[in-house]
């Protein structure tokens, strides 16, 4: 029986889990959709956090050949994937469930060579299916993934999709793939009615960003830590009403392109200058930054965002200092049981075959 995609995205959230395993989510998947969608894949900087880290862990006589300078990504974990190096870098798993959903547009500040040699090759990127932007640093510091997605906009605009992941997540590919398709179906039903922004969810326990979804089942304001509204009043209330569950983002997000470039052009236009950088309301006034978190705000308080449920709660892993990875590392071997599905898709020509 053919899903109902939109209510899936609406007010059959709590549904739509149950279709992770269902070929009907994926009934759009071709080569075609592919070639209309652009992955950009965040891996420009290390973090603040993750280098502070870091350097304690090396002070205690650990990580002592780990250069501080690196992007996180890079950081060498174990392979719980069942193919590919081992071991692998923490940004393998998010470049693998993405490899042929699309183009390919990594952000990056330097560590090209070691990418590629470490992680795109290993993992069997096909020659030519990237392409490297290098974030620049206005004023002296890079300006958050939102300035990126800004500066990267020449390979992407021409896109339909661009699904943006991020290096340090414990990602899964049937979340993305079910994104890409979902988000296809409710272009080719809605049309101009169709969101711009289709966030994968998980249920879990307590999140730390936790999701207010409406009446009708959309997603009215994000939990996200660069926003004001991150622990708000309204939020933990609704959390609470829920015996402390709640839907919350991963590491994936999925954007109609050019809904995208209004968007970032809109927020650039009100709130950047060339001496202070971006000055958004309820973003870190010290930071100048512009996160994507900003634009997922918006599109939600038009109404223009909507949630797919089909995430685990493992995936909810990110590692942003050393103490994670004990847990990405736990959490990561259950979201790999999703391989061996996504290798069924790929019978069927889904492209996430093992290389």
């Amino acid at each position: 029986m053919k899903l109902d995609y939109d209510y899936l995205t609406t007010g059959g959230l709590a549904e739509a889990f149950a279709t992770r395993d269902q070929p009907d989510l994926y009934s759009t998947w071709s080569p075609v959709l592919a070639q209309r969608t652009v992955c950009l894949t965040m891996l420009a900087g290390s973090g603040s956090r993750w280098v502070a880290s870091l350097e304690e862990s090396q002070a205690a006589g650990k990580n002592a050949g780990v250069d501080p300078a690196a992007p996180r990504g890079l950081y060498p974990v174990p392979n719980a994937m069942g193919w590919g190096p081992d071991p692998v870098p923490i940004a393998g798993y998010a470049l693998a469930a993405v490899r042929d959903l699309g183009r390919h547009v990594i952000v990056v500040r330097g560590w090209e060579r070691e990418i590629t040699e470490r992680i795109l090759k290993p993992l069997g990127y096909a020659p030519g299916s990237w392409v490297f932007m290098t974030q620049d640093a206005p004023g002296g510091k890079p300006r958050g993934h939102g300035d990126a997605a800004y500066q990267s906009m020449p390979s992407w605009v021409d896109s339909d999709y661009v699904l943006v992941n991020f290096g340090g997540d414990a990602s899964s590919p049937l979340t993305a793939l079910a994104s890409l398709c979902v988000m296809a179906n409710l272009s080719e039903e809605l049309g101009d009615d169709a969101p711009d922004l289709l966030m994968p969810a998980a249920f879990a326990k307590e999140p730390a960003y936790p999701i207010a979804v409406d009446a009708q089942g959309l997603p009215r304001r994000f939990g996200h830590a660069k926003l004001s509204g991150s622990h708000n009043a309204a939020l933990d209330t609704t959390v609470a009403s829920q015996g402390g569950w709640a839907y919350t983002n991963v590491g994936v997000r999925l954007y109609r392109a050019s809904a995208l470039r209004d968007a970032i052009l809109r927020i650039r236009s009100a709130y950047w200058t060339a001496e202070h950088g971006y000055a958004i309301p309820g973003n870190d006034p010290d930071g100048g930054e512009f996160a994507l978190d900003n634009v997922d705000a918006m599109f939600a308080s038009e109404g223009r965002a909507r949630l797919l449920a089909v995430a685990r709660p493992e995936e909810l892993s990110p590692v942003k200092s050393v103490a994670d990875l004990q847990r990405f590392g736990r959490d990561i071997k259950v979201v790999c049981g999703d391989w061996p599905v996504a290798a069924s898709y790929s019978n069927k020509g889904f492209g996430l075959e093992k290389k």
